[in-house]
């Protein structure tokens, strides 16, 4: 990983502290909101301290090292970024300051389970269609929502305290569960389009970037976590009075844990080198990026649980909830499938240097 500036090293030695307390996942956001740490992404103008990727990775892999599943990829790496840079826009900017506050929860939806069109009638906007593995969906009280308008990508804000929409929460439940969210029938003034045609487009594909990175860094985050767990558990736990650590086998699968990682860790250092290149080229970086972090964490989440035996799967046990929440990371901002398919259709190689 790139070496970290003084301040990212303060937000960092910060969120470990608070992660190291909270009792409930449940009381973290609020003390996030009461410590300032939410918009961190957020211009100055609209309250925010504008740090970029780098700074938002940090809390990622905390947040994966504790095997906390919390809204801060909806949130603060995919929605408020994307508001911020429509923060002139009289309906977002009397937004951002609840969400920074932590009084609300807003996410971006962007993948399509029933084709989302949006249709206008007289003064009003008509939606239709079903969003699917929407980040934090089941908690969200704001949603950007992706459609087509007139046969060009759009965007729109749904302040979900006005409008009404069907959601189907994935489990386990809580504060960051997704869900599916059927917008069928869904009505909304005009003021509620934010972007359309190729401005819609490049903040869908900023968005859809930087959501990549910071989900490969809190996956970093959980496997590094991961691996000390295990080694910890080999060297501490006996069997025919020999500590785990002396049996060959498990040293084997332990190395093979570690190589991962360490592919993951040159893989994520990679990613971060290509947020700022061309677009098509950064969203191919970024599938390679995502697709083998989400091998590796298949490989270091299942042989940590192997190599603890039956605790490993308990929710008790750091390792299952860790192993678990990477389970969901592997899915979210692009699941192996389609991050494959995306980098064999395309005609350009991505150069790993």
């Amino acid at each position: 990983m790139e070496a970290l500036t003084d301040e990212e090293r303060m937000l960092r030695d910060s969120v470990q502290g608070i992660l190291s307390e909270v009792a409930d996942p449940a009381d973290l956001w609020p003390q996030l909101a009461e410590l300032g740490m939410l918009g961190l992404a957020l211009p100055e103008s609209a309250g925010g301290a504008e740090l970029g990727p780098q700074a938002l990775m940090v809390f990622a892999r905390a947040f994966g090292r504790a095997g906390i599943a919390t809204p801060f990829l909806a949130s603060e790496a995919l929605a408020m970024p994307l508001l911020g840079r429509l923060a002139d826009k009289p309906k977002v900017k009397a937004l951002l300051a609840d969400l920074a506050s932590g009084a609300r929860i807003a996410t971006l939806a962007l993948h399509d389970l029933v084709p989302v069109v949006a249709r206008r009638v007289s003064d009003t906007f008509i939606l239709g269609g079903v969003k699917m593995v929407v980040p934090a969906g089941a908690a969200a009280d704001v949603v950007i929502v992706s459609a087509m308008l007139d046969e060009r990508p759009a965007l729109f804000l749904l302040d979900l305290q006005a409008v009404a929409v069907t959601k189907t929460p994935y489990m386990p439940a809580g504060p960051a569960a997704g869900a599916d969210i059927s917008l069928e029938g869904v009505t909304l003034p005009q003021t509620a389009l934010l972007a359309v045609g190729g401005e819609a487009a490049q903040l869908i594909a900023d968005a859809t970037a930087l959501g990549q990175l910071i989900t490969s860094a809190e996956m970093l985050g959980g496997m590094e976590r991961l691996l000390e767990l295990t080694v910890d558990y080999l060297r501490d736990r006996r069997q025919f009075g020999q500590p785990l650590s002396s049996f060959q086998s498990l040293q084997h699968a332990a190395v093979d844990m570690y190589i991962e990682l360490e592919t993951a860790r040159a893989m994520l250092d990679f990613g971060s080198l290509m947020v700022g290149a061309a677009v098509e080229e950064r969203a191919l970086a970024l599938d390679s990026v995502k697709l083998k972090m989400n091998g590796a964490a298949k490989l270091v989440g299942e042989s940590a649980v192997q190599l603890h035996g039956g605790i490993g799967m308990t929710e008790e046990s750091l390792t299952g909830r860790i192993f678990s929440r990477l389970t969901a990371l592997r899915i979210c901002s692009g699941d192996s499938r389609s991050c494959m398919e995306r980098l064999l259709a395309s005609n350009i190689s991505v150069a790993l240097n």
